[in-house]
């Protein structure tokens, strides 16, 4: 039992080095969460989900007299997914020397790690003065999760997660070891990185309550990127929607995904009026220029960035109070 106790404390204290002392109030107190992105690079977010309050003492992350600006997305914002194709990002960076642009997008990321690799930065680094996030798509990458990061707000498990009942009392252990001890939360991320889970999924499984579900997670996570950034000082929030062939397919026929994303994407800007902004691409993309802007059903051609990058920079002066 004490070896039990020391590893833990042992545990809390190396992980207290790269992250806060909240890391020591995990289990006691339930608004504090602790996600792990990357331990090669010790990106390890703790998060006290209580109301976040504007912070005074602001730093601006501007060098040379220019306006900061942090991208946030997946592979199609990280770009480099057509051959040496650049990225939207670096294309905007070119287009617009005003801008200091940093890029925190990486293949495969979904808003429940983007939303933590904000939180980690924007507590470390100096404060930015305009977001971009471009995270509309992966928003399916929950569906393979056992524990999303929303999972208690929600109280939803996805169908994937429903047909391993045999495991029922293993998986209410591992819960509940995940929710007070750091040092088996670090372990069973260990043990994931090394061997991840090969689990597929296809679009059948998905019912109408995932889909909700799975947007609504979205929402949530971003809502909470929004009142990060908002607290912290920065000045303008962008939601970006890139666009995709499947914009192309379904112009006549939203799908439910589609038609929740729309209603969020509106109620967020009444909402966050003069904060929060959308730059929409969706309608940019037609079946004439497909074949040029993209190489798959997703990621941009080098063209294709430079044309998506060219409509921001376009919305950004015509909209942004920071650039003018």
């Amino acid at each position: 039992m004490l070896s039990f106790i020391f590893i833990e404390i042992l545990t809390r204290i190396i992980i207290f080095i790269p992250t806060n002392l909240k890391v020591f109030k995990y289990g006691f107190d339930k608004n504090i969460i602790i996600e792990t992105i990357d331990l090669s690079k010790l990106q390890i977010n703790i998060t006290d989900r209580k109301t976040y309050k504007l912070k005074k003492g602001i730093i601006r992350d501007s060098k040379n007299g220019k306006i900061s600006a942090w991208a946030f997305g997946g592979s199609t914002t990280y770009g480099n997914n057509c051959g040496e194709s650049s990225s939207w990002v670096n294309e905007l960076q070119k287009k617009n020397l005003s801008l200091n642009l940093e890029n925190f997008a990486f293949n495969g990321a979904d808003s429940d790690q983007l939303v933590a690799i904000l939180n980690i930065n924007i507590n470390k680094k100096k404060i930015p003065e305009i977001i971009l996030w471009a995270s509309k798509f992966n928003m399916t990458n929950i569906i393979t999760k056992s524990n999303y990061r929303n999972q208690k707000i929600l109280n939803y498990k996805f169908n994937d997660a429903k047909k391993h009942k045999k495991f029922l009392y293993i998986k209410r252990l591992d819960k509940t070891l995940k929710s007070y001890l750091v040092s088996y939360k670090l372990m069973d991320a260990i043990i994931i990185r090394l061997f991840p889970p090969k689990i597929k999924y296809t679009k059948k499984i998905l019912s109408d309550i995932d889909v909700q579900m799975m947007v609504k997670n979205f929402q949530i996570n971003t809502n909470e990127a929004i009142e990060i950034s908002k607290s912290r000082g920065v000045k303008e929030f962008y939601i970006i929607s890139l666009f995709s062939f499947a914009d192309v397919n379904k112009k006549n026929k939203l799908d439910l995904k589609t038609n929740l994303y729309n209603s969020y994407l509106a109620d967020v800007k009444n909402k966050h009026a003069n904060y929060v902004k959308i730059i929409d691409l969706r309608d940019n993309l037609s079946r004439e220029n497909k074949d040029i802007f993209l190489c798959d059903s997703l990621h941009q051609t080098i063209e294709g960035n430079i044309y998506q990058a060219d409509l921001i920079n376009n919305y950004l002066l015509n909209n942004s109070i920071t650039l003018k």
